[in-house]
């Protein structure tokens, strides 16, 4: 039986072509106009409005649905993630990677990923992280995913997609740099050499798959210290393989699971947060268990 929400909030990234996004619009609001008495539309304008317009009414909706990449729904998780009543939330994928719409198994078809939200009766409760006053739902990571990140140029993104990403990457690495970073979990101290630095709550970045054993459900973050002997394996992992799993008995790479981790990066080095860049050195990250409900996909 299909879930019926009176109230929809359609939160979409106007930074699409406006042909693009009203082809898109055409495409989605017929169906889930069926699946409700009000639609709202919100189009956004500019950085840092899908957060605010979230934050303002969200409350008032049952569901809200973010259409854009993953920087939309980055915005529109900081703006929910803050509020004392909190709506259900769905994904439509309208950006390059679309990392945490892949992480809840949404379909990448516009098409299908809508009937996912009109024919669903399967909604999840998943982890959300804060990291300072910010919170993310899919990744926190510095070195490589940062200088990564930083390295893409916004009209490459935008003709070659995910390839982009892989270019860039290819393109910091050939001399990765590193970072001392020293990490409070679970009752131990690390201090260690990296080139990377990763918390994943998400399956997927870049479009890779991340290793199996994280949950978005588990009230854990899944942080991966990589040391430079270990970034033969890292890229094998990223660029080759992208089977989900990663497997080191050197302890290249230290695995730490915790609900909460006290984080210092002894140089000044950027942070990306869900693709966004921040400037950061110190962060708390904290786990906040089945913080929001979202819609996900069948095979979640």
């Amino acid at each position: 039986m299909t879930i019926i929400y009176p109230k929809i909030l359609l939160v979409c990234n106007g930074k699409a072509g406006q042909g693009e996004l009203e082809t898109q619009l055409m495409e989605v609001t017929p169906p889930l106009l069926d699946i409700c008495d009000t639609l709202t539309v919100h189009k956004t304008k500019e950085k840092g409005d899908a957060e605010k317009i979230c934050r303002d009414i969200g409350h008032e909706k049952d569901l809200v649905i973010i259409m854009g990449g993953d920087g939309t729904v980055h915005e529109a998780v900081n703006g929910l993630a803050r509020l004392s009543s909190k709506p259900s939330v769905a994904v439509l994928p309208g950006g390059t990677c679309n990392d945490f719409a892949r992480s809840l198994n949404i379909p990448m078809n516009l098409r299908q990923a809508v009937a996912a939200i009109t024919d669903s009766t399967r909604e999840k409760d998943i982890d959300i992280v804060k990291a300072g006053d910010r919170y993310f739902s899919n990744f926190w990571g510095t070195g490589l995913v940062s200088k990564t990140s930083d390295n893409i140029d916004g009209g490459s993104k935008n003709v070659l997609g995910k390839l982009s990403y892989y270019i860039s990457a290819f393109q910091s690495i050939q001399d990765p740099p590193l970072l001392t970073a020293v990490i409070s979990a679970n009752g131990k101290v690390y201090r260690e050499q990296v080139v990377m630095l990763l918390a994943a709550n998400g399956r997927s970045i870049g479009t890779n798959p991340l290793p199996a054993c994280i949950e978005l459900d588990d009230g854990l973050i899944d942080i991966y210290m990589v040391k430079k002997t270990g970034f033969p394996l890292l890229k094998e992992f990223f660029m080759i393989r992208s089977t989900g799993e990663v497997n080191d008995p050197s302890n290249d790479i230290i695995h730490i699971q915790t609900s909460e981790a006290m984080i210092h990066i002894e140089e000044n080095e950027k942070v990306d947060m869900d693709g966004e860049l921040y400037e950061e050195q110190n962060n708390t990250l904290a786990v906040l268990k089945h913080h929001l409900r979202f819609i996900v996909g069948e095979n979640e």
